[in-house]
């Protein structure tokens, strides 16, 4: 019994964990022949079979490219012959080759060669002494090879360095699941699932598969990708032309436009600015039509965009904050109308279900039948495929639609007909132990049957976005990918998620618009189907030391420093970062210490951050940056930055000039006294810090070292003029946990700013290579590392950073980081350059 249960075992062992989206991508004519992949699948040695045997690989090709011409598979006998899966792209056919012979000619059709994962078989039979290939369980063809007790072969997949054998065609394909038997049992099996490095472990037995120039799928469907960001003035709303795969972000003054099928950003500006966008405006997509609509339910008025103009036929008049906040709405093609539900506004969510014809502009309240619709907000909703079905789905709200009266989370999903003008609740989900509410949109799977959702927590700032995909059908659903950050404050923030249906790709879009009408938009994508969000799994290393065991003695080494840590930070003596987490709230800060300084001996303080992005810390830890109206932060980044840089501030002529050049000298006036006021409210918050003016020239002042600034800190450490000196380790060490937040205000941009930035830049990366050029790499690799890693943040194209990090990573032995590190580097390289790196990776590494 104990011989039939083990292979079973470890067959469903090797299968399980891989019905998610995974696989290896081959680089192809796209790129330099010595970027394309290249996957064998022994390290060395031949793969030895004993009578029958063959070999399984599930293969497609990736769409969107002009060359397909090149080699699938090269087997290589022991014998020198060769067996070969060639696609023909002039014949659009696959050539199955043995030796110099065409065993066989078939096609596939293009549907089913780009939509779908194919599987190939290529069966070695000793008895016939011939070779038989199948395709998705249809046999096409055989050919014949010497008979031999043993098949002996190396296998290459896309280009190969096999003397006598190279080939560098390879089509643009993707593969995985290459699964190898002998007799019926299973001997190899690589499932193409890693996530990064440059091998592909064998399941069954202890074989390494070699990648080159490795592109691994999973990522793709497992985390989120940022693609695209952009600021805004004004209130900002968005819509989505499904069909054509363009989000479109409505400003006041400008149509911005991001296409995802060649992930392009474009932005036109009107010819006719909106008088006004007013809070809570909406936009939506007309797919029948092909329109762009921009609408506000209270004045019940829908504008429509004209392209050839650039401008819309529209304008709203109302200053008053909307009463439908985050409504849900949907276009149906069946009776030419746009539907509006539920949103809040003045203590009241609302059921209501509002109806604007399209053809004739006329707005009418709807009364709706069927089960019971709570008033809501904060619900998703998506439509069927023949869009006379809505799905909406959660909420927040109360039964009698009074904000003071019992508001609770929804978890049911409710149809609403538009045929039948009546709501149907199909399933309550369990209620779940964390809360969380959902972004606009309901996105419903090409099937019909299943559900995609984002969903979030309300009761903070620092929230983030989660993927949920559920069943129609049934109350459950389950985690997808990785998460998203997501600023939220109620109605200052708005989510929604679409798909692409060409790309396969989902997109998610957080939007954050101040109370200043300053708005924040950030895109992401992430492969659909994507993958469940799955604990980490428990799997022997090659060592034979169970990975659980490792887990637990490193866990009884990490709680008793967890534990002191605890102790320190109770006690107030760890130092805070700055930071704000969901999991211990606002950190308090300390100033970094100065060479010789004994951290021990700070105290704590409230900061300014001006590295990475923009943060402004006050007395009790709490992050008040987002009281800085746009006008707010540009003046005191002026006060503040000409108060650093030469110690003596800024002439109150040089800020009219900079902030209000278009207002005459009494309206500056008046707006400069209005705003200093505003700011110094805000800077007591912060701490002893006040804006001082002398010899006519405003400037910051800090009383008691009350507040740190990162900026002064960094000239500080520097100290500008004597730049040139070598300064030690533990300044540099002082200097790169300093700028671990990035660059001089990353997310800033004023064209005065240009000459801090690069001020700064050039001075971080001149100290910070001065040190690496000096360092002994044996003895300082793991600080070289962080170094030059610090520098990328500065130029992230710096070649001799490059150099550097690659060799320190070489000496500790990460070959893969190394590479890795390089591709990277040369990929935006070319995406910034429009030429390739010149530089090959042994010129780098000196290899």
């Amino acid at each position: 019994m104990r011989r039939v249960i083990l292979p079973l075992l470890v067959f469903f062992c090797v299968q399980t964990g891989y019905g998610q989206s995974h696989g290896l991508e081959f680089s192809s004519h796209e790129v330099i022949p010595e970027k394309r992949t290249s996957l064998r699948l022994t390290s060395g040695d031949p793969i030895c079979m004993d009578s029958n045997s063959e070999i399984t690989f599930e293969f497609r090709f990736r769409p969107g490219l002009q060359t397909y011409f090149g080699y699938i598979m090269r087997l290589i006998t022991d014998d020198k012959r060769n067996i070969d899966l060639i696609y023909n792209q002039r014949l659009r056919n696959f050539n199955f080759v043995i030796g110099e012979t065409f065993s066989s000619v078939f096609e596939i059709d293009s549907a089913t060669l780009f939509g779908s994962w194919n599987v190939f078989t290529v069966r070695f039979e000793s008895r016939s002494s011939e070779v038989l290939i199948y395709v998705n369980k249809r046999f096409i063809g055989k050919g014949k090879i010497n008979a031999r007790d043993k098949t002996c072969y190396h296998a290459f997949f896309g280009t190969n360095d096999y003397e006598g054998f190279q080939t560098i065609d390879v089509p643009p394909m993707q593969l995985r699941d290459i699964a190898i038997s002998e007799n019926g049992k299973p001997k190899y099996f690589f499932s193409l699932s890693e996530s990064a490095g440059q091998e592909a472990p064998d399941r069954v037995g202890q074989e390494n598969g070699l990648v080159k120039n490795p592109v691994w799928i999973k990522p793709r469907f497992q985390n989120w990708q940022k693609v695209y960001s952009l600021e805004t003035n004004g209130i900002t709303s968005l819509a989505f032309d499904k069909k054509n795969e363009v989000l479109y972000i409505i400003s006041p003054d400008s149509l911005f436009r991001f296409s995802f099928s060649n992930m392009n950003p474009a932005s036109v500006a009107y010819s006719r600015k909106m008088d006004t966008l007013p809070w809570g405006t909406q936009s939506i997509f007309d797919p029948s039509a092909g329109r762009l609509y921009n609408f506000y339910i209270d004045e019940k008025k829908l504008a429509t965009y004209d392209p050839v103009s650039a401008s819309w036929d529209k304008n709203f008049t109302t200053i008053d904050l909307t009463t439908f906040w985050q409504a849900n709405k949907f276009i149906s093609p069946s009776d030419s109308s746009l539907y509006v539900l539920g949103g809040y506004g003045q203590l009241r969510y609302r059921n209501t279900v509002q109806r604007y014809h399209l053809p004739t502009g006329n707005w009418q309240m709807i009364e709706p039948g069927g089960d019971f619709f709570m008033p809501r907000y904060l619900a998703a909703l998506g439509i069927n495929a023949a869009a006379d079905t809505a799905f909406i789905l959660g909420g927040y709200g109360s039964s009698t639609g009074d904000q003071t009266i019992n508001p609770r989370y929804n978890y049911d999903l409710v149809a609403y007909s538009v045929r039948s003008n009546k709501f149907k609740t199909i399933f309550h989900l369990k209620e779940p132990e964390k809360k969380f509410c959902f972004a606009n949109s309901l996105v419903i799977g090409p099937d019909g049957n299943e559900y995609y959702a984002l969903t979030y927590p309300k009761d903070r700032f620092n929230s983030s976005l989660q993927l949920i995909k559920g069943s129609l059908r049934s109350p459950v659903y389950e985690l997808m990918g990785d998460s998203i950050p997501y600023l939220f404050y109620d109605v200052e923030s708005f989510a929604d998620l679409y798909y692409c249906p060409a790309s396969n790709k989902l997109v998610a879009v957080a939007l954050h618009t101040s109370q200043e009408k300053s708005s924040s938009i950030q895109v992401y994508t992430i492969d659909f189907p994507p993958n469940q969000l799955v604990p980490v799994k428990v799997h022997e290393g090659k060592t034979g030391v169970p990975v659980l065991y490792r887990v637990l003695m490193g866990m009884l080494v990490l709680v008793p420093v967890l534990v002191l840590i605890y102790k320190r930070r109770k006690t107030g003596r760890a130092a805070g970062s700055g930071h704000v987490t969901p999991e211990t709230g606002p950190a308090v800060l300390q100033p970094v210490a100065a060479a010789g300084e004994n951290p021990e001996d700070t105290k704590v303080y409230s900061a300014i951050h001006l590295f990475g992005r923009f943060e402004a810390i006050d007395k009790q830890g709490q992050d008040i940056s987002t009281q800085f109206t746009p006008l707010l932060r540009e003046l005191f980044l002026l006060v503040v930055l000409y108060s650093i840089r030469d110690s003596k501030g800024i002439s109150q002529d040089k800020l009219y000039e900079i902030l209000w050049h278009d207002k005459s000298t009494k309206d500056a006036r008046n707006n400069y006294s209005v705003n200093i006021v505003k700011l110094k409210t805000i800077l007591e918050k912060i701490g002893d810090v006040q804006i001082s003016r002398e010899s006519g020239k405003l400037a910051l002042e800090i009383f008691n070292e009350s507040v740190h600034i990162d900026l002064a800190e960094f000239y500080r450490l520097i100290s500008p003029g004597e730049t040139a000196a070598k300064l030690p380790k533990p300044v540099i060490v002082k200097l790169v946990n300093l700028l671990q937040r990035g660059s001089l205000l990353s997310e800033v941009h004023y064209s005065w700013l240009d000459n801090f930035k690069s001020e700064t830049s050039g001075l971080v990366i001149d100290v910070l290579m001065d040190f690496v050029t000096r360092a002994d790499l044996h003895q300082e690799a793991e600080l070289v590392i962080r170094i030059t890693n610090t520098v990328f943040k500065f130029d992230h194209l710096h070649e001799a950073a490059l150099e550097y990090k690659c060799k320190s990573l070489i000496i500790l032995g990460r070959h893969g980081l190394a590479k890795d590190a390089y591709l990277i580097f040369s990929k935006e390289y070319k995406e910034n350059y429009g030429v390739g790196f010149e530089k090959t990776f042994p010129q780098i590494t000196g290899q």
